[in-house]
């Protein structure tokens, strides 16, 4: 079978870009049948082969092409691809198979393309999947399945996919979300979902999120309320809660957040003004200490009456607490913080011991042997000035 001569053109300028060395090769000297192509391959010793601008393949060049053996195959700005050429590709030895360039791909070819040996299946321009298509693509068996660039996904379409032991779980384009679909979704067993186009979750879709056992990372995620939060922390366990792109942050809302023990991912402007607006007291030392991941770097000073009773629920907390930046502190206030014996503070020469702000007798602070040596080790860590 002849291929397409305008394929051989385009080929052979690829091969002759991405090979110095090679000799080069005019119109009228390209190969004319799959034997020679075959050989082109062969010579070609480059990790990438990406044959930008081809937009159309057929079957006999795209088993040519199969017979690369490097680390990525780029097939970027195809627009279409039949079951026949997706057939021929999937017996491709490269590591990486990029088809970015599609937009919609049917059942009938996903089926074959699912067979891809590789260890990267690359459809980032697919901005739909129907069911089949999802159920055909999740058996791909590599070890990622990119579908970053879906802008639309019903229930049953995630219900398929999710099944998928390779997709990535990057939703990034997808800018909306219904409570159905996102329960689908939390039944994926993957690391994390990841969305930054949806900029809005209610309450329902909250709920069905949140059972999702891996992270969720909510990127795009630009305001949230108290009801909602209530929801999507109510029932998840997973390791990472990432919402960075919150702009605002009321009491009410971060009291809700505070529920969840895992690792949280918000911007430090927006604590530092919440703490701002609604200062550290007894109860929601605690809130804020889970909401920063136990880095207080926004506290500078303990100086309110309370101070004691915030250290005091401050040294409860059983993970990470550190207060990088703090210079103002009781003697009282201090007494009551290292309770917590992990807590990480500056060294003591550097902090000033301010009166009790309750207005009680403020009685000397006396080191313990175990905080002195510490102490001792954490100055021989400083770098000299």
């Amino acid at each position: 079978m002849r291929p397409a001569r305008s394929m051989l053109v385009l080929f052979a300028l690829i091969v002759r870009g991405l090979a110095p060395g090679l000799p080069a090769a005019r119109a009228d000297e390209l190969p004319v049948d799959m034997k020679a192509i075959k050989s082109r391959i062969a010579e070609f010793k480059g990790k990438r082969l990406v044959l930008n601008g081809l937009v159309t393949l057929d079957a006999a060049t795209a088993k040519a092409l199969a017979a690369f053996q490097g680390e990525w195959l780029g097939l970027s700005d195809l627009r279409t691809l039949d079951a026949e050429t997706a057939q021929a590709l999937a017996g491709c030895d490269s590591m990486r198979l990029d088809l970015s360039g599609l937009q919609k791909l049917d059942a009938a070819t996903a089926r074959p393309l699912a067979g891809f040996r590789g260890q990267m299946l690359v459809l980032n321009g697919l901005m739909t999947l129907d069911p089949e298509t999802a159920a055909a693509l999740a058996e791909y068996g590599g070890q990622s399945l990119q579908l970053s660039g879906l802008k639309s996904l019903d229930a049953d379409a995630a219900k398929a996919l999710v099944k998928s032991k390779a997709w990535d779980g990057n939703l990034p384009r997808l800018s909306t979300l219904d409570a159905p679909t996102a329960a689908s979704l939390a039944e994926f067993q993957g690391n994390h979902l990841m969305f930054v186009d949806l900029t809005t979750l209610d309450a329902d879709t909250a709920g069905a999120l949140s059972r999702f056992k891996g992270g969720l990372f909510l990127q795009g995620l630009t305001s949230l309320d108290a009801a909602t939060a209530r929801a999507l922390v109510a029932k998840f366990k997973g390791h990472h809660l990432i919402m960075g792109s919150l702009t605002s942050l009321d009491a009410a809302t971060a009291q809700a957040l505070g529920e969840y023990e895992g690792m949280f991912g918000l911007d430090e402007e927006l604590l530092a003004k919440l703490v701002a607006d609604h200062p550290l007291d007894p109860q929601t030392a605690l809130v804020y200490a889970r909401l920063a991941n136990g880095e207080l770097a926004f506290v500078t000073a303990f100086d309110s009456p309370d101070s004691v009773e915030i250290a005091k629920a401050l040294a409860t907390r059983k993970g990470r607490l550190s207060l990088p930046n703090l210079k103002k502190i009781s003697p009282k206030t201090l007494t009551a913080l290292i309770v917590k014996q992990a807590v990480e503070i500056p060294l003591i020469e550097t902090l000033e011991l301010i009166p009790e702000p309750d207005g009680s007798p403020t009685d000397d602070f006396v080191v313990p042997q175990w905080l002195e040596d510490r102490q001792k080790q954490q100055q021989a860590k400083q770098p000299d000035e």
